[in-house]
């Protein structure tokens, strides 16, 4: 892949998120308003259960930055299919994964900032002070949650390209999907058989396992963190492959033209 390239459509890109007020509320405002909901309800539920509330607000800044680090990807593609730029972006000689890695840079950028603010809103509005006690294993789900987020906004950029532009609703609403079968306010135990099974191979099933494991006994099993990370990373591993052969059938068969 050639630096140079993705540089110049990641600094597209930043651009038009500067630019463009829909896609700040997108990136800032839900995430923000999410917090400050669930902190009050932390606070609230201290005169009952001083865990219930932080599990709540833990597991939802979690959602939050999953779905922002998938779906920002996808939405930025779908913002080139939908002003028509999409083929002249390619025509310029860019590479499928040059384009990707495009735009799941900004993603990851855009995410880890919003990750910063909704942390630090926690920690000092809401008392949530497990974020410096358990920096480290925080950290170790945000980063298992990306890697995760990146393989599912691979598999969905796949499936828009093979399916046409008429399939975007994916790039918002499948993140939804993979949450609930991640199960991510009961544990795996708790859940119907055939639930647990399905959550086993979900991306978010150990990040929001660990969230409540850090809330409710401080810490966080190192197997559970390997697990976790295993099955994120075989997102990126399958999804990667599919995304080429999906896009360059495309390619082949014209869908890729009637996409733009």
């Amino acid at each position: 892949m050639r630096l140079y390239k993705i540089k110049s459509l990641v600094m597209r890109d930043l651009t038009i998120l500067k630019k463009s007020k829909v896609r700040f509320i997108e990136s800032f405002y839900f995430p923000i308003t999410t917090v400050l909901i669930w902190g009050l309800f932390s606070l609230y539920s201290k005169t009952f259960s001083v865990e219930a509330g932080m599990l709540v607000l833990a597991v939802n800044i979690l959602w939050s930055f999953a779905s922002l680090a998938q779906s920002v990807t996808n939405i930025l593609i779908m913002e080139d299919v939908w002003s028509d730029s999409f083929k002249q972006v390619i025509l310029t000689g860019v590479t499928q994964f040059e384009y990707l890695a495009a735009r799941i840079f900004v993603s990851i950028l855009n995410s880890i900032v919003v990750l910063s603010i909704m942390l630090g809103m926690a920690y000092y509005m809401f008392d949530m002070t497990i974020i410096a006690t358990n920096f480290g294993e925080i950290m170790a789900l945000s980063v298992i949650t990306i890697i995760g987020s990146i393989g599912l906004a691979v598999i969905i950029s796949a499936l828009i390209i093979g399916l046409g532009r008429e399939y975007a609703f994916l790039s918002w609403s499948a993140i939804q999907l993979f949450v609930f079968f991640s199960l991510p306010f009961i544990p795996l135990a708790a859940a119907p058989e055939a639930l647990r099974y399905i959550a086993q191979v979900m991306p978010y099933t150990v990040v929001f396992e660990g969230a409540r494991s850090i809330v409710t006994t401080g810490s966080l099993s190192s197997v559970s963190m390997y697990t976790g990370l295993a099955v994120a990373l075989a997102y990126i591993l399958v999804s990667l492959p599919i995304y080429w052969k999906i896009f360059e059938r495309a390619r082949k068969n014209g869908n890729l033209v009637r996409l733009s």
